[in-house]
């Protein structure tokens, strides 16, 4: 063999060594190779990502823009949500929960379990108009696939306690409508409130007029905010619950709003991101408005980003008496903060975080 040939062979053992090399490197990348090589522990990826996210239980009352809030948290790159349960509210709670069962199956999303509260405040209450209910009940007149096919939705407070106490990690509630649901489980097991790290509410009025009268222009009650209203008794149990509340009520909601011009923008994103546009479309299209407040969708950007909002520590209750200002939330003198209130959201930065996950640019 002449000195070419050597050099030849020696040159192809160089390259068949570093291609041997190239490859094992690449395996190693492999998740399912590190875990059988034993680099990475069985499940190590997973536990982490969970544990990294905002582990996040739903509960609205089926209102078109709480739907636009759970499809901003089941795009959100940071948020797991757990479970979902619908209210007493807007909807009527079984209907909505098989259009939410409809809405995830197109989305490609299951094993999300639902859950449908009962259609009745705790005690004294005050019901939604019917023309809004029947809104709710057709989903807005968006047309959603499976008609026919029925999702199982089990008893919300139950759903609610056994996914609370089940979670490996404390779990984060976000509440958009009465508090209905929350108030029954507490009732049923006061224990869950060990595994709640935080409840982000939508309701109330502080220092601002109510929303009522947008309703129902005839009430003479001209404090309350809707959900509070709807049903007092449930919000008043939660307020006193001793656990740790994150408020955005009307004073928040009504810096905030958001134009065609916003929703074109998500629409850069998938089919969780159409769907949310078309819901504040119909106000645009169908309606004529130019913009449109979002009041659950802002309380979600706030949870999953609270630093989008100046909070205050406030002594907050709740009045539950029938007359002119019930369900009114009220500042209490001299008494002991449980409430943090969102009073002074950014509206640029937060229409902009809606583009971000919506059109996942971030």
């Amino acid at each position: 063999m002449d000195k070419r040939e050597k050099k030849a062979e020696a040159f192809q053992i160089i390259v068949s060594v570093f291609s041997i090399i190239g490859v094992l490197a690449a395996l190693i990348v492999i998740p399912e190779v590190r875990q059988w090589i034993g680099l990475d522990p069985a499940g190590a990826e997973t536990a982490e990502t969970q544990e990294d996210k905002l582990m996040v239980f739903y509960d609205d009352d089926g209102s078109l823009d709480g739907t636009a809030a759970l499809l901003y948290l089941l795009a959100h790159p940071s948020v797991e949500v757990e479970a979902i349960t619908i209210s007493y509210g807007e909807a009527h709670p079984e209907v909505y929960a098989q259009h939410i069962g409809r809405l995830l199956d197109d989305l490609g999303l299951s094993g999300i379990p639902l859950g449908a509260g009962q259609d009745a405040p705790l005690s004294a209450g005050n019901a939604f108009p019917d023309w809004m209910r029947q809104f709710s009940d057709n989903f807005w007149g968006i047309s959603l696939p499976n008609e026919d096919r029925v999702y199982l939705a089990t008893g919300a407070p139950e759903l609610m306690v056994t996914s609370i106490n089940q979670s490996d990690v404390p779990v984060t509630i976000f509440m958009s409508g009465p508090a209905t649901n929350l108030a029954q489980a507490l009732r049923l097991d006061s224990g869950i409130r060990e595994n709640i790290d935080a409840v982000y509410i939508m309701g109330g009025a502080v220092y601002v007029p109510g929303n009522i009268r947008d309703l129902t222009p005839d009430s003479h009650n001209n404090v309350a905010e809707w959900n509070i209203y709807a049903d007092p008794q449930a919000a008043k149990e939660v307020f006193n619950s001793e656990l740790d509340l994150y408020l955005v009520p009307l004073d928040a909601t009504d810096q905030v709003t958001i134009n065609i011009e916003d929703t074109r923008l998500w629409r850069v994103g998938d089919k969780t991101a159409s769907y949310a546009a078309s819901l504040y479309d119909i106000s645009f299209n169908e309606y004529g408005m130019e913009v449109t407040e979002i009041w659950d969708l802002l309380a979600a950007v706030i949870m999953a980003d609270p630093e989008l909002c100046g909070f205050q520590s406030l002594s907050l209750d709740v009045i539950t008496e029938e007359g002119n200002t019930t369900g009114q939330t009220i500042l209490v003198a001299g008494g002991q903060p449980n409430v943090s209130v969102c009073l002074y959201p950014d509206p640029d930065l937060v229409r902009q975080r809606m583009i971000d996950v919506f059109s996942h640019s971030e």
